[in-house]
């Protein structure tokens, strides 16, 4: 994306809507020192960043003549009308190591899926490292390719990631990833021996019944 302007915003909380209805979405952008400056961007470009963004996208933004990068933090959509409501940006600090969270990306065919054998799982979709931000890669590939059998699964200790990024939480390093779970099977219930009598009798038992009504 092209360098993204942000505008100082005078608005807060319920005259926010007076900007949505101008074409600008309220924005809000934190920083390291816990700063926060409350900003607004027009609605074409808001749309694009909720389109093409990522957790590990950085973009290059400007406000005051002042240029600095950021990441989205977070998106408010309404869950009623859709409507892009607010977006959270974080500031970066390039000399310094920062918290992001990377996305996992599935690659290659499990033969075990190609075979109808099992259904892949994905138990997990990204992972909160720390960084800096010319260290941060936009997804951490998981092959799943070796596949092959229920059962099998991919650990974080097994992928690979750049020795300058580390996991925030290292109890995770052996946590799955994505497995193959066995395909469950239709169960198709037939009648008992019992329930076929029973069934049989009742029927003879009504065609009795409207005969008899029919001759009286």
């Amino acid at each position: 994306m092209e360098k993204v302007k942000f505008l100082e915003r005078d608005l807060n909380g319920k005259k926010n809507k007076i900007l949505l209805k101008d074409g600008f979405v309220p924005a809000v952008v934190y920083n390291a020192k816990t700063e926060s400056k409350n900003i607004m961007l027009d609605t074409s470009t808001a749309k694009q960043i909720l389109k093409n963004a990522t957790s590990t996208t950085i973009l290059d933004t400007e406000l005051d003549g002042k240029s600095f990068k950021v990441v989205v933090k977070e998106i408010d959509i309404n869950p009623i009308t859709e409507e892009l409501r607010h977006i959270s940006f974080f500031e970066i600090d390039e000399s310094k190591d920062m918290v992001f969270s990377i996305p996992f990306e599935i690659i290659g065919i499990s033969p075990a899926v190609k075979n109808n054998l099992g259904v892949l799982v994905e138990v997990m979709d990204s992972i909160e490292v720390r960084c800096k931000v010319n260290d941060l890669i936009p997804s951490i590939k998981v092959d799943i390719s070796g596949l092959e059998h229920p059962g099998q699964s991919i650990s974080i200790d097994e992928l690979e990631i750049p020795k300058d990024i580390s996991l925030i939480n290292e109890e995770l390093k052996n946590a799955t990833v994505v497995t193959i779970t066995e395909m469950q099977e239709e169960i198709v219930s037939t009648p008992t021996e019992s329930e076929t009598t029973t069934a049989e009798a009742s029927t003879e038992t009504e065609g009795s019944t409207e005969t008899q009504a029919a001759s009286e």
